[in-house]
């Protein structure tokens, strides 16, 4: 790719940037689930008595699920999927957790 193309790209992007800020251009958004606490407490009870024991049999220390489930922080991006398949195929992720 020249410097030009470059160039002109990061300008666009500049531009656009400009466009919606000044509320001239709308912009796509996506929604991503936060993943509330409640429901991170609940796919936790379904597998385990315990932070302890989920820490056991998916690797998620329970200092983190600690953390998650009492709202002090959020799972990121990745740990919203793991969790997700941990509530539709437990056995999936425990068998990886062993295989690590």
């Amino acid at each position: 790719m020249a410097d030009h193309d470059i160039a002109d790209g990061i300008l666009d992007g500049l531009k656009e940037a400009l466009a919606w800020k000044k509320g001239e251009l709308a912009l796509e958004t996506v929604h991503i689930d936060p993943m509330p606490a409640s429901r991170i407490k609940e796919i936790r009870k379904r597998y385990a008595k315990s932070t302890k024991e989920f820490e056991r049999r998916f690797g998620i220390p329970a200092s983190t699920m600690n953390n998650w489930e009492q709202g002090r922080r959020k799972p990121d991006p990745a740990a919203r999927l793991l969790l997700k398949v941990i509530e539709e195929t437990p056995e999936a992720v425990e068998k990886a957790a062993r295989a690590a």
